[in-house]
């Protein structure tokens, strides 16, 4: 009996422990399958923190329909492109795609639709395109600004309308004098009016080299490839810009322009490449000549501030209108005047003496009223403020 009572003790206590030790068990897997989840669940939340973020972070605008037709996702550069985000994918081809064929695309069963719209003056490229396989198939709307690229179209458009434009003019006067020699006979017309023809045909042949050649540093300065060509040097900045002048007197007194050239103090030597120089005063130079009046002056001042250096040529000529003067510096630019027009520029020179100046770190001012003439201003960091500066970054870069 007593052998009985100590087995069935015996049967009790494992059947117990067994109980615990499986009990025990089913808890730990519980707990660590809970764990599991919990570490899913986080990593999710982290995931789609993340998404959200790079979402808001991005400057494309995001909209996605689910298979439901309804909105799921936006960011905020979605909502800063259009006036309003519908809330459905039936209302988005309504408000945004009827007019510009996008809705026509998408229910001929094309996969992908583009178009780009107007909205609040500016102009914002949108594609449209389904993702997904059905029934499970949404639409993803990308958004992004479209104004620059399109204002870069417009500008190269006008681009080349001016040059063909530039280069038609000459051409139409070299070939009609050239069929006037033809038509008349060399032999028919008299000397002078031969010398005449003939100088008419080389001035215009001149013209249009001249203008090839301003494109072709335009071109250069666009490529950022000019900056490999550049001989940077010390100069004597009151020792270059008075030699110009003397070189350009000729010039000046063609029109009886009394020019001269005035240091108002002693002026520190420059970093700069000596032929750019020569070429950005000497264009201020031929302006001021030729949009002065008979009999006017020029004076081409040389001078410094702290550590800037400054050449400024003044003329006391026809002058600037104060709506045009952000305008000069534009390519193909001419004040709209019959006597500016006449005087055959090009509308590339103020142009290429900006570029040039910024090339090597300097700016350029102008100050100008109608028929009080004109001040332009081009200003350098001076040698000593060059080297400090190199001296200052490879000190810091030296402690990076």
């Amino acid at each position: 009996m007593e052998i009985l009572i100590s087995v069935a003790v015996t049967f009790l206590v494992t059947l117990v422990l067994a109980w615990i030790l499986f009990s025990s068990n089913a808890e730990s897997k519980r707990l660590a399958y809970e764990r599991e989840r919990l570490t899913i669940l986080r990593e999710s939340v982290r995931d789609q923190s993340e998404s959200e973020r790079i979402l808001e972070a991005i400057d494309l605008g995001v909209l996605y329909y689910d298979a439901r037709g309804y909105l799921s996702i936006s960011n905020q550069a979605a909502g800063d492109f259009l006036h309003s985000i519908p809330k459905s994918f039936h209302l988005f081809l309504e408000e945004y795609g009827e007019a510009n064929g996008m809705a026509a695309q998408l229910a001929l069963g094309k996969e992908y639709a583009s178009a780009v719209l107007n909205v609040s003056g500016t102009m914002i490229y949108i594609s449209v395109q389904p993702v997904g396989v059905a029934p499970d198939r949404g639409n993803v709307v990308l958004i992004r600004d479209a104004t620059r690229q399109f204002k870069e179209e417009q500008q190269r458009k006008e681009y080349v309308s001016n040059v063909s434009h530039e280069l038609r003019t000459p051409l139409t006067t070299i070939k009609s004098y050239s069929e006037s020699l033809m038509d008349w006979g060399v032999m028919e017309k008299q000397r002078p009016q031969i010398l005449k023809d003939v100088s008419k045909i080389y001035e215009e042949s001149t013209h249009m080299e001249q203008l090839i050649e301003d494109l072709n540093l335009l071109s250069s300065l666009d490529e950022s490839s000019i900056g490999r060509y550049m001989h940077i040097e010390v100069v004597d900045l009151t020792a270059t810009v008075k030699n110009l002048v003397e070189r350009m007197q000729a010039q000046a007194q063609a029109r009886n322009i009394d020019m001269k050239a005035i240091s108002v103090s002693q002026v520190p030597n420059i970093y700069c490449d000596r032929g750019y120089l020569e070429r950005i005063v000497a264009n201020l130079i031929t302006n001021a000549i030729k949009y002065s009046n008979e009999g006017g002056n020029i004076d081409v001042y040389i001078g410094s501030v702290r550590d800037e250096v400054y050449v400024k040529v003044k003329d006391d000529g026809i002058g600037i209108d104060e709506k045009d003067q952000k305008l000069v510096f534009e390519r193909f630019y001419r004040v709209d005047d019959s006597r500016t027009r006449s005087s055959g520029g090009r509308g590339l020179g103020l142009a290429i003496v900006r570029e040039l100046v910024e090339l090597q770190a300097g700016i350029i001012n102008l100050e100008s009223s109608l028929s009080q003439g004109s001040e332009f201003t081009i200003m350098f960091p001076s040698e000593q403020k060059v080297l400090r500066q190199c001296l200052s970054e490879l000190y810091h870069k030296g402690h990076t």
